[in-house]
């Protein structure tokens, strides 16, 4: 600040030692006017105080509310807290009709788990589960509905969509990273002495859901309703361990780059039909052509590798040799 006002400070310091060499007449006019430039200057360095300690709270306020911003998008998915953030989504119930791809997940025999294993050990073990499908989740831009336990809610095309097409072949792709990332989470977890093996079952259904706002007008939920919901659920819990089952709606959007096997039908509540339900095989053999990436199902082994995702290549390196050495 005294930087800021050096140039004021040696003009009244000039004028005082002019003041001394001024004669009666001439220092009487000049006293008055130096007087009112220093009291000027004085005003204006308490204006500048006062700047700075408004600009030191506000640096604050701007730092707590940073905060509160990241721990409020811990709540939503990215693509719903964007949309509130940047006003496209208003804070009141509102919905619409859209054509959702819907996913459903759960741990087989979780509640054994619950039953087996210590609060803090099945607490880590959720959170670490949660996290890892989180993450591939958003990576194919889903929209993460909620969490139900070891139950994860998913749904692609709102807010934000690729086409219905891209939106359904995006979530089964979702899914079958899952799959594999989940064989790395249960081989951790066997490492540290887990004996009960850590299964999912997943059912995807694409048709018109209810998407938005719901709830009172204290307290909402964005969340999707409807039969196609009850549907995703109902194809979940009939798909057998590790293994995703999806409607014929959904298949008919992703026949051409994703090899499901017909299944059986399914009666669902509220759905007058027989539901035909298809199990996703694997990509055809076309999309292992692309440049880093591999696919290969063979009894006892499973592999699909990706460069273009690997984060830490030494790692895969030991994950390899250490798959080698089993078969010497």
């Amino acid at each position: 600040m005294t930087d800021l006002l050096s140039y004021e400070e040696s003009i009244i310091e000039h004028g005082n030692k002019r003041l001394e060499t001024q004669d009666e007449i001439d220092s009487s006019e000049y006293a008055q006017l130096l007087k009112a430039y220093v009291k000027l200057n004085k005003e204006q360095n308490r204006l500048i105080r006062l700047s700075d300690k408004s600009q030191k709270k506000l640096s604050v306020a701007n730092a707590k509310l940073a905060n509160f911003s990241t721990k409020l998008s811990k709540y939503f998915s990215p693509e719903v807290y964007n949309s509130l953030f940047t006003g496209e989504l208003d804070v009141k119930v509102q919905t619409q009709r859209k054509l959702l791809t819907i996913f459903f997940s759960d741990l087989e025999g979780f509640t054994e788990l619950t039953e087996r294993l210590e609060p803090e050990v099945l607490t880590e073990l959720l959170t670490h589960y949660l996290t890892e499908m989180s993450k591939i989740a958003l990576r194919w831009g889903g929209t993460i509905d909620k969490y139900i336990g070891d139950a994860i809610m998913i749904f692609y095309g709102d807010p934000l969509s690729k086409g219905e097409k891209a939106d359904a072949i995006n979530c089964v792709r979702m899914a079958m990273e899952m799959l594999d990332q989940l064989a790395e989470i249960r081989a951790i977890w066997k490492e540290k002495g887990l004996a009960l093996p850590l299964n999912a079952r997943m059912g995807i259904h694409t048709g018109i859901c209810t998407v938005g706002n719901f709830g009172s007008e204290d307290r909402l939920d964005y969340t999707v309703i409807g039969n196609g919901v009850n549907l995703s659920s109902r194809l979940e819990s009939n798909a057998k361990p590790n293994s995703i089952l999806v409607s014929e709606d959904t298949f008919l959007h992703v026949r051409s780059e994703i090899n499901c096997s017909k299944n059986s039908t399914i009666k669902v509540k509220g759905v007058s039909y027989p539901v035909q339900t298809y199990k996703v095989e694997g990509l055809f053999a076309d999309q292992t052509d692309k440049v880093g990436y591999t696919e290969h199902q063979i009894p006892g082994l499973s592999l699909i590798l990706d460069q273009n995702k690997i984060e830490n290549r030494a790692l895969v390196r030991k994950k390899i040799k250490e798959a080698l050495n089993l078969l010497d």
